[in-house]
């Protein structure tokens, strides 16, 4: 599923009135809950995000609803054995800083940002790191992107404004060594850039690398075979500080340990892992996740 061929623009420029995009979004829910090929459920927040990120276009909407929900099942140790509880799960949570910051830009995009919180290369854990993002993901997914202040949830009218036009990623890598690679699943890796690249919600709008290691070639070289050239052009090393950062994104919106606003990582970290509680039910119930029939889906063999 090409998620870019030739609709970047159209994505960022398109514009559906509510009656227009209203409509095509009945229609893919109605499409959904009666395809065998898919599960029971879907959030209709969740169903506008796969269509405004196919530029409102049904068809093209449809293949990436299928391939995301194919990919699901086919490896349900990343993306549907999902509990809280379980300890390495726990574990995940505490040594890696995984936050979604609050907000969007003027560009209309969201900033997640990534960083170890534990060094020792011992505590990575390739599954765990990946099905804890996609956890804060589909939790995240649920609500609007722009925040709009205490309210009813329940009195929110939908709006696809109120969502964004894709996803900015901020990876710091201080620490990283070689020696961290080694405990990298290249099979979790290759899963996790492909659902990333072709069957995610949202565009990849830039991801941004700092605090970069002398051995930078290397890690780039790992990581080319997964990442699609249209991709790999939107990666942006900083090896000079946090000053080119602050030139691509906002700098108030980043936590206060890298010179923003946000909050600090352990408040912004409590709220991300908050987000996920609050949605245990949801992330958890097989009606939104599960395929019955996924042998009859054109998307199984991924």
């Amino acid at each position: 599923m090409d998620k870019d061929n030739g609709n970047k623009d159209t994505a960022s420029k398109s514009t559906s009135s509510s009656d227009e995009w209203g409509d095509k979004l009945a229609e893919l829910i109605a499409w959904f809950e009666g395809n065998p090929n898919l599960p029971e459920k879907i959030e209709p927040i969740v169903m506008l995000r796969f269509l405004k990120c196919m530029a409102f276009d049904v068809k093209r909407t449809k293949s990436l609803v299928e391939l995301n929900y194919s990919m699901r099942n086919k490896h349900p140790h990343l993306f549907m054995d999902r509990n809280m509880e379980d300890e390495m799960t726990a574990k995940g949570l505490k040594v890696s800083d995984l936050l979604i910051l609050p907000g969007i830009t003027p560009q209309g995009t969201k900033l997640l940002f990534f960083r170890m919180a534990d060094l020792d290369p011992h505590t990575r854990n390739s599954v765990e790191e990946t099905k804890i993002f996609f956890m804060m993901s589909d939790a995240r997914f649920t609500i609007p992107d722009v925040e709009r202040g205490a309210g009813n949830v329940e009195d929110y009218v939908l709006d696809e404004a109120d969502i964004a036009k894709g996803d900015v990623h901020i990876v710091d890598i201080e620490g990283y060594t070689l020696r961290h690679l080694a405990y990298v699943s290249i099979f979790v890796l290759r899963i996790y850039m492909k659902f990333l690249q072709e069957a995610y919600p949202s565009r990849l709008q830039a991801m941004h690398v700092i605090n970069c290691p002398s051995y930078l070639d290397r890690l780039i070289s790992m990581m080319s075979p997964f990442l699609r050239e249209e991709v790999r052009n939107m990666i942006k090393y900083h090896t000079g500080g946090l000053e080119s950062l602050y030139e691509e994104v906002p700098r108030d919106m980043l936590p206060d340990e890298y010179g923003g606003k946000a909050g600090s990582i352990a408040e912004l970290k409590a709220r991300a892992v908050q987000s996920i509680k609050d949605k245990t039910a949801y992330l958890s119930d097989e009606r939104y996740w599960k395929v019955a029939s996924q042998s009859k889906s054109r998307w199984s063999w991924f």
